[in-house]
Parts: structure tokens; C-alpha cells; sequence
């Protein structure tokens, strides 16, 4: 049978053994070449003697063990596990356990490893967009938009899924940001992805992450996705109905089993997060097209939020006109505003692509315009009103001419005056003799 000090003496480790009164009983080779003594030299002696420094005196004296204690000794780094020793009830001594980090490899591959993680994490937090909106940056002077404002913040207090449905521009983002920053989660990561503009292998390592060596371009040690980025956060899937067919089966796994793998893993993560999903079509139609899993539908849209388009609260136009000329006007270093005309041209557009396409036209405008002020003359014509030529009634072309000549003498009476010798000095300018100016002026 091996004998006890040979098993012991086979170890890295250190281990001393004392009695109740703290006097060294036993250690083995590595500790003793640590503190620099045979066993034969220092047995029996106190531990406090060898070793001033030494914790196992305090954890006697608890009688509790300590666990982990990191200490620097002669330029060696260490952690050291302290254990009294019981029988029957009563304290007969102690058990020390040293470790040496030049030896504990696992450790230091284990730090490695989280120090890249982290390291990653932070870089893909600093890349992904941060939140920048709450409740009160949204427009709502209509009924519908209060509306869906006291849906969303009911939303907020909640934990469950929520589906927002709205055309493109309309602030769907702007929404899930709010109704994140005023939650449970809010002090935590909102991180969103665009589900149309990723293509079903980049997207699936996106939300999930991969593993090292999982396809040709992996990078080394893999990378986390944002299922693990957002870990008790809100993850915003936009266009959610653009997703790959069975990427959904795999979300709605990941929904349900609250787990997500690694493409290329076979180890399950833990995840808690919050889906906030959005789209700009009708899924109930993409789900009778085989486009969107009926199931992941209904897991996803416990509450659909309806955000109507610019078009159906024109109550909000002015105000978000109003807005965002501000902003333009902070950025561009002038006061800008905008002319009654252009305000009621604005108002009756239908505005196709709702906020943001309101958002641009006034950029647009604010460059153009020469002055601070934004006339009609300085939108875009796509806002403007079309004529229906089928209603417009052209001018006979002698007409046209006959009111052209008799505005051009006018200007010319603004500025040479209007007396006879006036009109005689017009006359000679135009060509023309002073019966006829006289009879075009009457006619």
C-alpha cells in the first residue's frame, strides 16, 4: 500500500499539518522547499515562529475554514485553503493547502480565457448601439399616439414578449428603447440587430456566437453573440419577419428553453433576456405564405403593438417639424423655421415614409433655403401637390402674352417713375412707340 507521505510528496501542492496548539506535525516536500525547511528541522515547532505572517492561527481561532486567500511570499503568488480539523466535536488542529500559480496552469488558462471574454464583450458592447430614447422624446399630441404611448409604458412594467408593428420610419426603435429603458432590465444591455440585413449563417453567429474553428474565418477562442451580450438585458430583433425559415425554429427553441448553443458548440449557455421583435408586414399573411412560423408568432406576439403611421396622426406633423428644426438648427449653427405655406404643404402629405422621410425633407429644405426660413419654394417637389391635368385649364397664348407685356411695363414704372416723359423714356427701352405702351397698359 503507498504510504501517506509518498502520495503527499507526489503533489505540486502545498500541505501542512498542525495540532491544536499550532505546532507544525507535518508538511510535505513542497511546502517545505516554499518556506525553505525539512520537516526534520522545524517539527514540532510553532507555526507563528517559521512563519509570523501565517493565517491558520485566525482560522483556529474561528473555527471556520478559509477558503482562497490569495497571498505574495518571497515573490511567489499564491492562494492557500485553511481547514480546522474536528473529531467529535473538538478542535485538534489544522490543515493548510497552498497553491502556486505558476503551477495552477487550469487557473491561469481559466483567467485568460475570461480576460479575452471580457475583453470581447466590451468591444462588441462598445460597436453595438447604445439606447438614446425614453417616453418623453416621443411625439404624441394625437389620440392614437397617446394611445400607444400608455400601451407601451403597461408593457414596460411587464417582462413578455412584445411584437411592434408599424411602416418603415414610423420610430419602432424608438419605441423598443423606451419601453426598455423603463423597465426592470433598464440598467442593463439593449442591443439590436436587423434580422433583413444579415444574411440566415451571419445572422444565426450574430444572436448565437461560435465557437473556435466553427467555419473558415472563425476567430480564435470564438465569439460570444448577442443572446450572451445582452444577458439581463432587451434584444430588439428588427424586421424579425425577414428571418431565415429555420433560424425561427432555433429562436423559438432558444424562447423556450431560455438555453442558447454556440454554432459549433455542443455546450448549452444559460440566457436571460427580454425579446422586443418589429416588422412592417402583415406576418398573419407571411404565416398563410409559409414565410413566418406560426408558432414562433404567437411566442412573440403575447402583446402586438401598433404604431400608426405619420399619415393617420397628422396631430404630431407640426410638432415633430417643429423638433427636429431645432436640432437642425443646433447643428447647423442658425435659427431656422419655416413658412406657413411650407407648414400646410407638409401637413397635407401623406408622408409614405413617416418620420424619417419628414426628418429628411427638412434637412433637404434647411440646405437649399438661403435665408433661415424654409418657404415652399425650398422643399423637395415629391412633397409638393401634383396638378391633375385633367382639371387644368390652360391660358389662350395671346392672353398669356397680353398679361406678360402688361406686367413687364408695370416693373418698369416701379422703377423710371410713371409721368409722361416717364413713359415716353419706357417706351424707347421696350421698342415700342408711346400709343402702343399706353394701349397695352389699357388693354
Amino acid at each position: 500500500m503507498i504510504k501517506f507521505e509518498t502520495v503527499l510528496n507526489a503533489m505540486d501542492e502545498g500541505v501542512l499539518i498542525v495540532n491544536d496548539e499550532i505546532k507544525i506535525v507535518y508538511f510535505n516536500n513542497a511546502y517545505g522547499n516554499f518556506i525553505g525547511h525539512t520537516l526534520e528541522e522545524v517539527k514540532g515547532a510553532s507555526l507563528t515562529d517559521i512563519r509570523p505572517g501565517a493565517r491558520m492561527p485566525e482560522a483556529l481561532k474561528n473555527g471556520k475554514p478559509m477558503e482562497v486567500v490569495f497571498r505574495e511570499e518571497k515573490g511567489e503568488e499564491y492562494f492557500a485553503n485553511i481547514y480546522p480539523i474536528f473529531d467529535n466535536g473538538k478542535l485538534k488542529g489544522g490543515v493548510s493547502t497552498v497553491t502556486y500559480l505558476k503551477n495552477a496552469k487550469f487557473i491561469m488558462d481559466t483567467l485568460k480565457e475570461l480576460e479575452k471574454k471580457q475583453a470581447d464583450l466590451k468591444e462588441r458592447m462598445r460597436q453595438t448601439n447604445g439606447t438614446r430614447y425614453v417616453f418623453k422624446d416621443i411625439i404624441c399630441e394625437s389620440p392614437k399616439s397617446i394611445q400607444c404611448i400608455e400601451d407601451a409604458r403597461k408593457l414596460a412594467k411587464s417582462d413578455i414578449p412584445v411584437l411592434i408593428h408599424g411602416e418603415s420610419g414610423c420610430g419602432k426603435e424608438l419605441y423598443a428603447q423606451s419601453i426598455h429603458n423603463e423597465s426592470l432590465r433598464s440598467e442593463y444591455p439593449f442591443v439590436a440587430i436587423n434580422c433583413a440585413a444579415l444574411n440566415s449563417s451571419i445572422l444565426e453567429s450574430e444572436l448565437f456566437g461560435y465557437e473556435e474553428g466553427a467555419f473558415t474565418g472563425a476567430k480564435k477562442n470564438g465569439k460570444p453573440g448577442i443572446f450572451e451580450i445582452a444577458e439581463k438585458g432587451t434584444i430588439f430583433l428588427d424586421e424579425v419577419s425577414e428571418m431565415d425559415y429555420i433560424l425561427q425554429a432555433k429562436l423559438l427553441r432558444v424562447l423556450q428553453e431560455k438555453k442558447i448553443r454556440r454554432v459549433g458548440g455542443t455546450a448549452e449557455i444559460d440566457i436571460d433576456v427580454r425579446i422586443i421583435c418589429a416588422c412592417n408586414v402583415d406576418l398573419l399573411k407571411y404565416i398563410e405564405e409559409k414565410k413566418f412560423r406560426k408558432d414562433l408568432y404567437y411566442r412573440i406576439s403575447t402583446f402586438p403593438l401598433f404604431l400608426p403611421p405619420l399619415r393617420e396622426r397628422r396631430e404630431d406633423i407640426i410638432p415633430l417639424m417643429e423638433k427636429h428644426l431645432k436640432v437642425l438648427g443646433i447643428q447647423q449653427k442658425r435659427e431656422l423655421s419655416i413658412s406657413e405655406e411650407a407648414k400646410q404643404a407638409l401637413y397635407v402629405y401623406d408622408w409614405p415614409g413617416n418620420v424619417r422621410e419628414l426628418n429628411n425633407v427638412l434637412e433637404y429644405s434647411a440646405v437649399v433655403c438661403r435665408n433661415n426660413e424654409i418657404g415652399d419654394s425650398n422643399l423637395p417637389p415629391s412633397v409638393l401637390p401634383t396638378i391633375d391635368k385633367s382639371n387644368y385649364k390652360f391660358r389662350p397664348l395671346s392672353e398669356a402674352i397680353r398679361i406678360f407685356e402688361k406686367e413687364q411695363i408695370k416693373q418698369a414704372m416701379d422703377i423710371y417713375g410713371d409721368t409722361v416723359e416717364d413713359k415716353k423714356n419706357i417706351a424707347k427701352k421696350l421698342g415700342i412707340s408711346l400709343a402702343t405702351l399706353y394701349n397695352k397698359l389699357n388693354n
